[in-house]
C-alpha cells in the first residue's frame, strides 16, 4: 500500500523520466543513423545438374547464400566494387582494419538460408553514394559471384527486388525507439522508487525497539 502511494505521489516524475529517456533515444538515433538506406534483395539459384535431387540443390543454395552473404564484408569484395567504378578507392580508409570496420557500418546483410535469399542494405548520408554502392554490390553479386565460390557450381544470383531508396530512419523505427525509451524510462524510475521504498521500510522496522 505504501508503494502504491509512492507511485501515485511521484507519477509526474515517472512520466518525465519516460519523456527524458524517449527524447534521448530519439537524439541518439538521429545522430548515429545515416540519412538514407538502399535495399536490394537477391535470390541464389542452384541450377540442376544430372543426378542432383531437390534436397541436394536446396542445401547447396543455402550454403552458397551464406557464403555470398559473408563475402560482401570481405576485402576482395570491396576491391571488386572499386573495379566496377561505383566506388572510389579513397572512399574508405587506407588502413585495412579501419577499412573493414567502416565498411561494416555502411553495409548490412540479412540472409534467409532456407530460401536462398540475401538482402543487402546500404546506409549513407548521401543518396547518390548509397545508390552507387548498392549498384556496385549488385554487379559483383550477379556477375562475379564465381570469385567467392568453388568451381563446378552452376548457380545464378538474381535481383528480386530493388534497389529501393528510403529515408532513414523510417517513421516506424523512430516511433518504436521513442516509445521503447519512454517505457524503459518509466520502468527504471518505478524500480528505483520501489528499491527506495523498501529500504525506507526496512529502516523504519529496524528502528523499532525490541521488546520482550
Amino acid at each position: 500500500m505504501n508503494f502504491a502511494r509512492t507511485i501515485k505521489s511521484n507519477v509526474g516524475i515517472i512520466f518525465l523520466s519516460g519523456i527524458l529517456l524517449g527524447s534521448l533515444s530519439f537524439l541518439f538515433l538521429m545522430v548515429n543513423e545515416k540519412n538514407f538506406k538502399v535495399q536490394t534483395d537477391f535470390l541464389v539459384v542452384q541450377n540442376q545438374n544430372e543426378g542432383q535431387d531437390y534436397y541436394t540443390l536446396s542445401k547447396s543454395a543455402e550454403y552458397l547464400g551464406n557464403v555470398l552473404g559473408e563475402s560482401v564484408y570481405s576485402e576482395l569484395f570491396i576491391d571488386e566494387i572499386i573495379q566496377t567504378g561505383k566506388m572510389n578507392n579513397d572512399f574508405l580508409p587506407s588502413d585495412k582494419k579501419e577499412r573493414m570496420k567502416e565498411w561494416s557500418k555502411i553495409v548490412r546483410v540479412k540472409r534467409n538460408p532456407q530460401l536462398g535469399m540475401i538482402s543487402v542494405t546500404i546506409l549513407d548520408n548521401n543518396q547518390k553514394i548509397a545508390s552507387n554502392l548498392s549498384d556496385g554490390i549488385a554487379e559483383v553479386l550477379t556477375k562475379k559471384n564465381y570469385l567467392f565460390r568453388g568451381n563446378g557450381q552452376d548457380i545464378e544470383v538474381r535481383i528480386l527486388t530493388g534497389p529501393i531508396v528510403e529515408k532513414n530512419p523510417s517513421f516506424a523505427n523512430l516511433f518504436l525507439v521513442i516509445v521503447s525509451g519512454f517505457l524503459i524510462g518509466m520502468i527504471l524510475n518505478i524500480v528505483w522508487l520501489y528499491y527506495k521504498n523498501e529500504r525506507h521500510s526496512k529502516n523504519l522496522i529496524g528502528g523499532i525497539p525490541y521488546s520482550r
